[in-house]
């Protein structure tokens, strides 16, 4: 079994160290799923991915690998937000911000957006996500280092901000709380929960772990997979072919209706 895991700033240098046997992919981007190559043993953990600057990875990508029998995890970050979208497809979402995405408790993709450093600094975090700024002021009230009208005015605060500015000081800056918190942006940085990081390492956990038998979509070709597959110099058409040569094709498929 190999386990190929696209992560950045959720993880830590130490997390990689610790989870010693995987293939370490930087942070997905439209088309990184097609150039894998990659058999039915594989196990894929999404957990980091690009979504503003650059393509953000595809449905379609992530269908094909499925119906070839890939097990993918999808959790943290890109990845909780496309296995809330797909796990009705075999996509196994994994963690607390996966679940709150599915259940609708989260809507925006901004929940989990953030800027980091390059591979060169570990993909170190320089802003806060909004879900891990839930997290923690859920923390902080449980501590009764705030209460709850404080929580809403900090979660309030964070929410304006955009995600490339997001910090705690300004955080607490924002809010402009009735009484005065010398030390709050220090409490809340000490007590501060990673969600993120909590939910990528579970997703690593499940990857390496026994798993339910995958019941596989059949996958529906359409013009914008072609040109993704074309852009990233793939050859669908063998691909494709070399799916279903071992009989890797399921006799009871979901059923995926054509879309362009």
């Amino acid at each position: 079994m190999t386990i190929i895991a696209f992560a950045g700033p959720s993880l830590t240098e130490e997390d990689r160290r610790e989870f010693s046997g995987v293939t370490w992919m930087p942070p997905a981007e439209a088309g990184d799923l097609l150039r894998l190559d990659v058999n039915a043993s594989t196990r894929l953990c999404l957990i980091d991915g690009y979504f503003d600057h650059r393509p953000a990875v595809r449905h379609k990508e992530i269908l094909l690998l499925l119906s070839e029998g890939i097990r993918i995890f999808g959790a943290s970050s890109i990845g909780a937000l496309r296995a809330a979208e797909m796990d009705g497809f075999g996509l196994i979402g994994v963690g607390a911000i996966y679940r709150a995405y599915a259940r609708g408790n989260l809507v925006g993709d901004d929940e989990v957006a953030l800027v980091h450093g390059p591979e060169d600094w570990d993909w170190r975090p320089l802003s806060v996500p909004l879900v891990d700024v839930r997290a923690t002021l859920c923390r902080a009230r449980r501590r009764g280092l705030i209460d709850a009208e404080e929580a809403r005015a900090l979660l309030q605060a964070a929410a304006s901000i955009h995600y490339i500015d997001r910090t705690w000081s300004l955080v607490v800056q924002l809010a402009s709380l009735p009484r005065q918190h010398p030390p709050l942006e220090s409490s809340l940085k000490q007590w501060a929960v990673e969600q993120k990081r909590l939910d990528a390492r579970e997703c690593l956990r499940m990857a390496a772990g026994e798993v339910p038998a995958l019941r596989r979509p059949a996958m529906v070709r359409t013009v914008f997979l072609d040109n993704l597959a074309l852009e990233c110099g793939v050859d669908l058409d063998r691909r494709c072919l070399a799916g279903t040569a071992d009989g890797r094709v399921t006799d009871d498929p979901i059923k995926v209706n054509k879309r362009q």
